[in-house]
């Protein structure tokens, strides 16, 4: 998704206090949301960011993008998502999308969280029923380019960077998240009401054994190969 929504994925090079320190700004990180006035309803009321930076495993402007988002469809659709009446449709994988199966309830295990590999910071919410959807989009200049946080980024990935370095860079990321949290939805977003065609509802599938591996299957993700119904797996072995 680009630089400005990277993310530490190798801790081991934080030392330990460094990282825990790291952690405890998280509770700070919530006072732009409490500013901003938004207040969650049945459901939701009690999942801040905090929640989501939890779930998701650490705080980054990725991670902030997805909650300012997640909390504008919670304030336009009121309850979260029990089963699949309020649907997500995102057109990306990045860490955003952490925040919106916390907040929202859209998640990939019941099917109302719906993936579009279109690489954009594109979010489209609606409730099966509605003829409206809410679609809330990125502005291009929301995060300006920052050519020293992207270098120091370079050198944690290679395991180069030093102490002071890797402060450096904690800082930064901490400052672009506080940012996020605390602006004007209108300075980062782009907000209105589409119309979509809703996607169907998640189906429940027969389950088939490979007849080779032995392993159950969905039904619709059978091949066949020299004659046998085989999974997916099954089918490209060998290949």
């Amino acid at each position: 998704m680009g630089n400005s929504f990277i993310k530490i994925h190798n801790h081991s090079e934080i030392k330990n206090k460094e990282f825990n320190n790291w952690n405890s700004k998280i509770r700070n990180l919530t006072i732009g949301i409490r500013k901003s006035g938004i207040q969650f309803r049945k459901g939701a009321k009690n999942l801040d960011f905090e929640t989501a930076v939890q779930f998701h495993g650490h705080v980054c402007p990725g991670i902030a993008i997805g909650y300012r988002i997640a909390t504008l469809a919670a304030e336009r659709f009121k309850d979260r998502s029990e089963d699949e009446e309020l649907v997500a449709v995102v057109e990306n994988r990045s860490c955003a999308v952490d925040a919106i199966q916390v907040v929202n309830g859209c998640t990939c295990g019941k099917g109302n969280l719906v993936f579009k590999e279109n690489g954009k910071h594109v979010y489209t919410f609606f409730k099966r029923g509605d003829e409206k959807a809410l679609r809330i989009s990125l502005k291009p200049d929301a995060l300006p380019q920052d050519d020293r946080h992207t270098a120091l980024f370079a050198k944690l990935r290679a395991g180069t960077a030093s102490p002071e370095e890797v402060k450096e860079f904690r800082a930064a990321h901490e400052a672009k998240s506080q940012s996020i949290l605390e602006r004007p939805e209108e300075e980062i977003f782009w907000i209105k009401e589409v119309e979509i065609e809703p996607p169907q509802k998640a189906r429940v599938y027969p389950t088939v054994i490979c007849s080779e591996c032995g392993e159950g299957f969905m039904e619709p993700l059978g091949r066949v190969k020299n004659g046998k119904i085989v999974c997916i797996s099954c089918s490209e072995a060998g290949e």
